[in-house]
This record gives structure tokens, sequence and C-alpha cells, in this order.
């Protein structure tokens, strides 16, 4: 998995740091932007006009340059996001992708709508 802390990664980002906490519940204003590491729950609405980016893997056919290390590519205007959802500098996309509440319920199960902090409302 590509590094999400690596200083050529963070100098690309608009807010590497997360520090718009609107955009995801405390418990994921990390890095990974996520409870778990190796799952990263966000919705899937560009923040600019509300287009669906697309999960494009480092190997994948792509165009999107020979330092791609994988995430998510909104062609309908050209935003592009990491693998923890953050927006890169410099496209229309003002925001990080939105990370929901959500909890896990086991180690297979996830909700969606629930905080992990706040339980059940």
């Amino acid at each position: 998995m590509a590094d999400l802390k690596s200083d050529t990664l963070i100098a690309k980002l608009r807010d590497p740091d997360s520090s718009v906490t609107e955009q995801q519940p405390a418990y994921a204003q990390n890095p990974n932007r996520s409870i778990k590491l190796e799952y990263l729950v966000v919705i899937g609405i560009c923040t600019h006009l509300g287009c669906s980016p697309t999960y494009v893997k480092e190997n994948d056919p792509h165009d999107l340059g020979s330092d791609w290390i994988g995430g998510f590519f909104c062609p309908c205007h050209g935003s592009f996001f990491d693998l923890a959802g953050r927006v890169f500098s410099g496209v229309p996309a003002p925001t990080n992708l939105v990370v929901p509440p959500h909890t896990y319920l086991s180690d297979t199960r996830i909700l969606v709508g629930v905080d992990q902090d706040k339980g059940a409302a």
C-alpha cells in the first residue's frame, strides 16, 4: 500500500491533515482517515459538483502521470483524491471526500450512519 504520510504525497494535497473537521468524524482524523487501516469508508461523491470519482489503482492503465500511486479520479472536471480520500491541490474539488459516521459491528460488518464514538441515536 502507498505511504499516505510520505512528504512527496503530503506536498501535493490541499488538506493533508484533514483540518476541515466537518469532512470526517474525530475517530477518522488521521493520515488514513479510517478506523481500520485496511478499510476506507467515504461517500463516493466529488466535493466539487457531486460527480462520482473512479477508483484507479496504481497499476491500472491510466494517463494520470507516472507518479500516480492510486486513488480516486473524478473524470468530469479532473479532481484527484489520494487513497485516503484527501484532495490534491490545484483541482476543482475544494475539500477531501467526506467520511460518514460509521462503526464496526464485527470484523466483517460495518454500519454506516452510526457514529463509532456515540453509538446508536
